[in-house]
């Protein structure tokens, strides 16, 4: 008996520990993560861009957002004195002529980040001028700017330069008189295997707790009661009330009124889904399948409720469940010979 036990306990730590190191470190190709660098280094683009036209109004002296205004926020939401706002490089930026310079370097760094070139130093100094960003005007932030950071953060550990890249295309080019050279550049990776993975879990876990956030329902204003706790999820409405709020939404579907059974199961299979992408998204079978919902559920989300950046940040982070084999066939890559794996 004892052999036994001590002969399946022998077996199951084998089994674990095989399994927990092919799902961290089998080294992967990295087409992945240079597609995610490229579509996290759009979307961020666009969040720097979008202060352009009120840069001045808000963070110039005399602005809306006077330094002071921010980091008096931070020490009123922190008790610990971290003031994130004098890390930001807008904090030292006071005239007309210096933010419109700090906004156009922020802005090249994006694009040199988008198309890779020096990526391992781009994508640290994107995040940078990301956080810079959200730091200075914290009181301006929605919900795209915790998915964005997030995907930035990780990108920074990972050869996001070796795929889909300018980084790519020289080092080819440097090797193309060097057959062996040129065979190296098809190594798989540690490291990308890691990134990726952190990035699965992490938008997993945020999928689950957004989904069991809103069964908890919301405080809302009654005219007649006053504050009161209603469940617009649960009840099928929620839907309805993004659709009814004609400041915020893209596509006016009113029509739907009409419809309420509708409405009432649009509801809930957004609640669905996040409570079962966390689950289902691990099974190869279930996963093209929950990818797909994912799309046409954050898709059809942006046209009602008006926050069409945070909707693709959560497809690009989905994008690291596509495996690369996938990826390049959508795209018309090439499938790389393999080579020695690298960290």
């Amino acid at each position: 008996m004892a052999t036994s036990t001590s002969g399946y306990s022998g077996e199951l730590v084998d089994r674990f520990g095989r399994g927990w190191n092919r799902f961290w470190y089998q080294p992967s190709d990295p087409y992945v993560l240079g597609a995610l660098r490229m579509m996290t280094g759009l979307l961020a683009l666009y969040f720097v861009l979008s202060f352009t036209p009120d840069l001045i109004r808000l963070f110039g002296d005399g602005g809306l957002l006077p330094n002071s205004v921010s980091e008096h926020w931070y020490m009123e939401a922190n008790s610990n004195g971290l003031n994130p706002t004098r890390l930001s490089f807008l904090s030292h930026l006071h005239t007309t002529n210096e933010l419109y310079a700090g906004h156009a370097i922020a802005a090249a760094v994006l694009v040199l980040m988008t198309v890779g070139l020096f990526s391992r130093v781009t994508t640290v100094l994107g995040l940078y001028v990301v956080l810079s960003y959200i730091h200075r005007g914290p009181q301006l932030a929605t919900q795209v700017e915790a998915v964005l950071a997030i995907l930035m953060f990780y990108l920074c550990f990972g050869p996001t330069g070796k795929a889909m890249s300018i980084d790519r295309w020289l080092a080819v080019r440097r090797a193309r008189k060097n057959p062996a050279a040129l065979a190296q550049l098809n190594r798989k990776y540690f490291s990308a295997t890691i990134v990726t993975r952190l990035i699965q879990i992490h938008l997993a876990l945020g999928c689950l707790m957004m989904g069991l956030s809103q069964l908890r329902g919301v405080m809302v204003i009654n005219p007649t009661t006053g504050l009161e706790w209603q469940d617009p999820w649960g009840a099928g409405m929620a839907v309805w009330w993004m659709i009814a709020r004609p400041e915020s939404r893209w596509l006016n579907m009113t029509w739907l009124r009409n419809w309420p059974l509708l409405v009432n199961a649009w509801t809930h299979a957004i609640i669905f889904f996040e409570l079962a992408f966390p689950v289902l998204i691990w099974n190869k079978l279930a996963r093209p399948l929950m990818l797909l919902s994912a799309l046409l559920i954050w898709g059809s989300l942006a046209l009602i409720s008006g926050i069409a950046p945070f909707c693709a940040a959560m497809l690009i982070g989905s994008l690291a469940f596509v495996s690369p084999e996938a990826l390049r066939r959508g795209t018309g890559g090439a499938t790389p010979q393999p080579m020695p794996a690298m960290a």
